[in-house]
């Protein structure tokens, strides 16, 4: 069974407006010929002290789930919908090798 994507986790876990923020930059840059890629996770996990990351115009909010995936230390600003919510484990692709 694969991992699901960023974006299916969040609609799964109560942050379907996360997911339309997602797609709709993604939207925006398909429409612009663009053929940008974010790594979604660490944009929800937010900056270096836990501030929400702001990617094409939008602030994106800063999510419990993501910090514990991206191993980053949870801050009180970090919101979760659901008690108990855990991400999904970190995909492993080969695209990127680890050295």
């Amino acid at each position: 069974m694969t991992q699901p994507t960023a974006r299916e986790w969040l609609r799964e876990n109560g942050y379907e407006d996360v997911a339309d923020l997602i797609d709709g930059v993604m939207d925006e840059w398909e429409s612009a010929g663009k053929r940008t890629r974010r790594a979604w996770w660490l944009i929800l996990s937010g900056g270096r002290n836990g501030e929400p990351r702001t990617i094409a115009g939008r602030e994106f909010p800063v999510l419990r789930a993501a910090q514990r995936r991206e191993g980053k230390k949870v801050t009180p600003n970090a919101i979760s919908r659901r008690r108990g919510e855990k991400p999904p484990g970190k995909r492993v692709t080969g695209r990127w090798s680890g050295d």
